[in-house]
């Protein structure tokens, strides 16, 4: 692939020395739908990391708020920041669309309320850098809270269970989070006519299936961190059936149904539930508890899927 010398900035010979050294250029793929209370801050944590970041590539799906205006404005800044439009509605065609126009070899892919750690960047192209991880195509990472009450208690629960070898000791898993995954683009280029573009799935346990069927494995790297927006635990168990429909839906679509899978689905179901009463009574504008909201509730954050 041919250098994209103007998207360098910031100086440009340091970064081009770490992407020959590391063989690796990262895009990183942000789809976006009327995100403007997230986008800013996501697109802050990729340029604190600009020397080892290829491109950002911002996907707007037909945004009607002020988002596509704030990318903009970043765009003008940074170079490295790009915007292109997907006018088919759907997190997937969104998606779709930033994988095929990326020009980096390494595929990252966020959620716009994601703000990615430090070492984000780095850590991904080392891991894909090392002579023995030729037959992952991809990687998936772990996720802390932000704006939440709850934030310590997660950071422990993932620390926790990462210490146990439960979570990430790059443990090969047949699924992806979109909020912090990482593909080959030759693996893309394997899978890219495979992959489902029903609304009613999920684009990213699909892909992770996808690259299963192709051989490719699919590694949790403890060390590859997010924090991400709390908005989905405010997502009322009635519209969250809607979600765990989507996984039973996936499933069926690559023949993986039965008991399981069900079980699965309906433990996450329980597990939203009691996660959404924790959240109720927090008002996080004021970012404190009431008995109002506890009893009341407050206006509902909608999954950031369409």
């Amino acid at each position: 692939m041919p250098q994209r010398a103007q998207l360098v900035v910031h100086g440009a010979p340091v970064r081009a020395c770490l992407e020959y050294m590391s063989g690796s250029r990262l895009s990183v793929i942000v789809p976006v739908y009327n995100e403007e209370e997230y986008i800013g801050p996501c697109l802050e944590s990729l340029l604190e990391q600009r020397l080892d970041i290829h491109e950002i590539i911002v996907v707007d799906n037909n945004s009607t708020d002020s988002t596509a205006e704030i990318v903009r404005s970043y765009s003008e800044k940074h170079p490295l920041v790009r915007m292109i439009s997907e006018m088919e509605p759907g997190v997937v065609f969104a998606r779709n669309r930033g994988f095929d126009e990326a020009t980096g070899d390494i595929l990252g892919r966020i959620d716009a309320d994601t703000r990615v750690t430090s070492t984000w960047a780095r850590d991904i192209l080392d891991y894909f850098g090392r002579g023995d991880t030729e037959r992952v195509g991809g990687v998936t990472g772990l996720n802390d809270s932000y704006d939440s009450p709850y934030r310590r208690l997660k950071r422990w629960s993932v620390d926790w269970q990462v210490a146990r070898g439960m979570l990430g000791c790059e443990r090969r898993l047949a699924n992806m989070h979109g909020a912090n995954m990482a593909i080959r683009y030759d693996a893309w280029k394997t899978v890219r006519d495979q992959v489902c573009v029903d609304p009613g799935v999920h684009e990213d346990f699909d892909l992770g299936i996808c690259l299963a069927k192709a051989g490719y494995e699919i590694a949790q790297l403890d060390q590859m961190r997010v924090e991400v927006s709390p908005r989905r635990a405010y997502t009322s168990p009635i519209r969250f059936v809607t979600y765990v429909k989507a996984t039973l839906e996936t499933g069926r679509v690559h023949g993986i149904e039965g008991a399981r899978i069900r079980l699965a689905a309906l433990s996450h179901w329980f597990g939203h539930v009691a996660v959404w009463l924790a959240y109720r009574p927090y008002d996080p504008t004021r970012k404190r508890f009431s008995l109002k909201r506890a009893l009341f509730g407050g206006s509902g954050r909608a999954l950031p899927v369409r």
